[in-house]
């Protein structure tokens, strides 16, 4: 078998060249209020063009890997001891400037090649990955591996998913790799060789894949945290937020307190004061914020046991900065999603570590739809009772505009829900994860000016727009948030069920958007701007530094040791000396171009 850990990034590097969409004209940077696919002559590729051929690649990726990766598994060097300076005149700020230029200048040149273009991208420093479901983060493959070696688990054949009641005529053995029957259950866990048909959509496919394996991602957090801290190092990410952790405890006890003390069936806006009131006084409530507590604690402390952060020679996941968000089903019923909410909210007082809560789901479900203003309106008023008071540091980033009028019920008008807008104005949403609807809002132009204007980033998931929504090339509102000056930055979603990483999803920016390296960087750049880590930025604008740390004629960002002066303003931001590290590894890989 396989190893457990790192299988998963074999699979990526095998796929990163074949996961991009087809060619398109580009993403466009003026505003435009028209996302219409009708109204475009672009080819519209499909969401898994050459997703197929992800297994005929693999042993040429697994033999790559092996001649260009470090012996302990981790990313090739890019050239850490490069001198700037070589064969540069200037002050080390302008070679470091000329490095950076020179850098653009090669992704332009190799953006054909798809070889090199992969080993570039998966080298490129990346910053943070800010949407990242954990639940759809580890590739099948490894989980298969794993239900093999515990044992215990078996494939029920009907459903193909994994089971647990075993030894019957319904269930058949865990498959080994090159088993017809393997093969088919990663595609029924994954996004990998599914092709639309009349009886199933991308949509539909995606969605059904999670509660396929849920027999061991649901009790796996630790092992799947460390499978994951240890790709993105090899993909020289620093920082991930993972959504890791929902809470049936509260969920009951919401609906538990809901039942004692009202008689209708739904709670409405009017309701959250008294009903928050009762949660409050629930002496079930200490328990539900202790679930959270518990996962948040135990994930992070095995995924460091596994990769050894604490020994001698620690594996290069241990990098990897974490930080973690509740996630909350919309689809629930609203006391049990409102009482999910207040426990996050109390978990953050006592946990540093647990950062935010996200609503996930399909955004298009009738029930998820129905109940959206009610859930904007609880997240309000959690605002004004956590936030404006300084009770608890949590924050809110929410899926919004996760929407196509191709997937809309019919009793709904995908141009006057205005979920965007909705979360921002109403919830405080500081971050929207998709937004691909944006320009279909009402004023789709005074939508994107406040996003700027509110400093609120998007986290674009190329991947998963495509194969969900179908929305790619320039129908892509990419464009356009970026013609607005609204923050953006690429993450993976569920990477593993689209069958991508980080790296895949900057190839897609470049492919199938059109990005340069200049864009990419900026949006790595963003993407810690707007983690949520405490302390002050490095940067007082877009390209300038703070003074301390702002380089003279003597010296360049990045530069290690820091000047005294910088050291001591990042010692006290634990932001600061991520963006300072994430400067350092842009300047050992921009020397090395």
């Amino acid at each position: 078998m396989r190893s457990s850990i790192g299988f998963g990034l074999a699979v990526v590097l095998s796929l990163l060249g074949i996961q991009a969409c087809g060619g398109s004209d580009g993403a466009s940077g003026a505003p435009s209020t028209s996302n219409d696919a009708d109204s475009s002559t672009d080819a519209q590729p499909e969401p898994n063009d050459a997703a197929d051929a992800g297994q005929d690649a693999l042993q040429d990726a697994q033999a790559n890997d092996a001649q260009e990766a470090g012996p302990d598994g981790s990313a090739p060097d890019s050239g850490g001891d490069a001198d700037p300076d070589a064969g540069c005149t200037g002050t080390p700020a302008q070679c470091a400037h000329e490095a950076e230029a020179r850098t653009a200048d090669r992704l332009g040149l190799i953006e054909d090649d798809e070889s090199q273009l992969t080993a570039f991208l998966r080298d490129m420093p990346k910053g943070g990955d800010l949407h990242h479901h954990l639940s759809g983060a580890v590739y099948a493959e490894t989980m298969l591996d794993w239900a093999q070696t515990e044992g215990g688990y078996c494939i029920v054949s009907s459903s193909l998913s994994l089971g647990t009641s075993c030894g019957s005529s319904t269930t058949q053995p865990i498959p080994n790799p090159g088993d017809a029957l393997y093969d088919k259950v990663i595609g029924a866990w994954s996004m990998e060789g599914f092709v639309p048909s009349a009886t199933q959509s991308g949509h539909d496919h995606f969605f059904a894949t999670f509660g396929k394996y849920g027999a061991i991602s649901g009790t796996h957090h630790g092992k799947m945290l460390a499978d994951v801290m240890q790709r993105a190092a090899s993909e020289n990410e620093l920082y991930i937020e993972l959504m890791l952790t929902s809470n049936s405890t509260a969920q009951t006890l919401g609906q538990n307190e809901w039942s004692a003390h009202h008689d209708s069936a739904s709670l409405t806006a009017a309701d959250l004061p008294t009903f928050y009131g009762e949660l409050e006084a629930s002496s079930g409530l200490a328990g539900a914020v202790q679930a959270v507590l518990t996962d948040v604690s135990q994930s992070e402390t095995q995924a460091r046991q596994i990769l050894g952060c604490d020994s001698a020679q620690p594996m290069p996941g241990c990098s990897v900065s974490t930080r973690y968000m509740t996630y909350i089903s919309r689809s629930g019923a609203t006391p049990g999603v409102f009482a999910q909410m207040v426990a996050s909210y109390e978990a953050a007082i006592q946990d540093p570590r647990l950062v935010a809560l996200n609503l996930v789901g399909p955004e298009d479900n009738t029930g998820a739809l129905s109940r959206y203003d009610v859930e904007m309106a609880m997240l309000g008023f959690l605002y004004s009772t956590y936030r404006v008071t300084n009770l608890s540091p949590l924050h809110v980033s929410l899926h919004a505009g996760e929407l196509a009028a191709a997937y809309m019920p019919s009793s709904y008008d995908i141009g006057t829900i205005d979920h965007v807008r909705k979360a921002v104005q109403i919830a405080h949403a500081e971050r929207i994860g998709h937004g691909v609807d944006a320009l279909q809002e009402s004023d789709p132009q005074g939508l994107l000016q406040q996003l700027k204007q509110n400093n609120v980033l998007v986290e674009i998931c190329l991947s998963s727009n495509a194969q969900i929504l179908e929305v790619s090339g320039s129908h892509h509102p990419l464009g356009d948030f970026i013609g607005y000056g609204v923050p953006v930055a690429l993450a993976t979603d569920d990477q593993a069920v689209s069958r991508s990483s980080m790296a895949g999803e900057e190839l897609r920016a470049v492919q199938d958007q059109q990005l340069g390296y200049l864009q990419l960087k900026r949006m790595a750049r963003d993407s810690l701007e707007h983690a949520f880590v405490p302390g002050a930025s490095l940067w007082q604008s877009p390209d300038t530094a703070v003074p301390d740390c702002d380089p003279d004629t003597t010296g360049y960002l990045g530069q290690d040791p820091p000047p005294a002066a910088c050291a001591a303003f990042l010692a006290t931001s634990e932001r600061a000396k991520l963006q300072w590290e994430l400067e350092q590894r842009f300047h050992a890989f921009e020397a090395a171009q």
